[in-house]
């Protein structure tokens, strides 16, 4: 048996084919000799970056909302990233140093800039004006022409239909529900975004906290998910906590934490409102994104999606992802069955308790409203 492995015809994604030799293909290539294909999937090797919003109240109506978040990386564009991240701390040239020193614009504002840029802590002006930029930088620049440098996993529960006792008692409620739902993040996206894919995970970091302690969470999630997804290998077998400020940690993997906090609070403050005028602008930079990851329904007139996300020109379609759980009150005992559909397919069917579209209620905080008057 000959064994050919060929170019392909066109170039999508560096696909290629291995051509075999067999007396019972019909594909022939040569003189006496006669071929099947086979596909090979691509492989990608990715870090992932995993952050949180814990329990948060909806102004409006009063629900506890919780968010969790992964930011997933090939490694091939890690660098890239965080080049683009650091240049946005040089808020007026764009071309950061790590050391002042080395700096030749000696602009006087590198300390300053050097900062964790974090979502509440958006005060002063040097952490506002580079959330800002990467904000933009997520909206225009991270995934464009098929070329996708970074992707986003974000879901929030809706705690307050969700029977809380099936995760335990006390303290332990918080972690079991953490841990499961973490897990539930990890399988959408890598089954979501990377279906074609045969996937290396060098390592998963998760900003430094409470879950570092947990029994379970910092290899468990990990072990699942080898086990439910065959074509997914993680090299490190525990998940590595780090703090998410890069001057303690001395890690370079602290900014794309930092990162996907602006993300979480970008979208925190697009579906619920904050009055922090800094907090405001920056849900209000992200809502052109949000409008169209949130934009996804089923067709009422047939089969099928419907929505700007699916439209043929959008570039977040499998880049970046919002979903919430549960659509409807799920009673005690039903919350896992409804887990185990999640994640496993590309699209959700009609009893699925997933869901993708909210409200957007952020409103450009530069225009006054009548509020002010009354």
């Amino acid at each position: 048996m000959k064994c050919f492995l060929l170019k392909p015809t066109y170039e999508y994604k560096s696909k290629h084919f291995y051509f075999v030799s067999t007396s019972h293909s019909k594909h022939k290539i040569a003189e006496g000799v006669f071929i099947n294909l086979v596909h090979v999937k691509n492989k990608i090797e990715l870090n992932i970056y995993c952050d949180e919003i814990y329990e948060v109240e909806d102004p409006s109506d009063g629900s506890k909302w919780m968010y969790i978040g992964a930011l997933f990386v090939p490694l091939q564009y890690k660098e890239e990233l965080l080049t683009i991240l650091n240049n946005c701390r040089c808020i007026q040239h764009n071309n950061w140093h790590h050391s002042e020193s080395e700096c030749s614009q000696q602009c006087r504002f590198h300390t300053k800039n050097n900062t964790e840029i974090h979502y509440n802590e958006l005060g002063t002006d040097a952490k506002f004006r580079v959330a800002e930029k990467w904000i933009n930088f997520i909206q225009k620049k991270a995934c464009i022409n098929h070329r996708k440098i970074l992707y986003f996993n974000i879901l929030g529960l809706n705690l307050t239909k969700m029977d809380l006792r099936q995760f335990g008692t006390g303290s332990d409620v918080d972690y079991n529900l953490y841990n499961r739902f973490y897990r539930t993040v990890l399988k959408g996206g890598l089954n979501y975004f990377f279906k074609d894919f045969e996937v290396v995970i060098n390592t998963i970091y998760h900003d430094a906290g409470n879950q570092q302690s947990h029994d379970l969470f910092p290899w468990h999630a990990i072990s699942k998910v080898c086990d439910e997804i065959e074509r997914v290998n993680i090299i490190n077998d525990e998940i590595q906590f780090i703090d998410s400020d890069h001057r303690k940690s001395n890690s370079e993997e602290s900014h794309l934490i930092q990162l996907m906090d602006i993300i979480l609070g970008a979208t925190y403050v697009c579906l619920h409102g904050n009055t922090n005028s800094n907090k405001k602008a920056i849900g209000f930079k992200f809502k052109p994104v949000m409008e169209v990851l949130v934009d996804r329904k089923r067709n009422p007139d047939g089969p099928g999606w419907i929505g700007s996300y699916y439209r043929e020109f959008n570039h977040f379609k499998r880049a970046y992802q919002v979903s919430f759980f549960p659509k409807r009150e799920i009673p005690r005992g039903d919350i896992m069955s409804c887990l185990t559909i999640y994640g496993d397919k590309a699209d959700f069917n009609h009893d699925n308790p997933f869901y993708f579209n909210r409200p957007i209620i952020i409103t450009d905080p530069s225009v006054a409203t009548l509020d002010r008057w009354f």
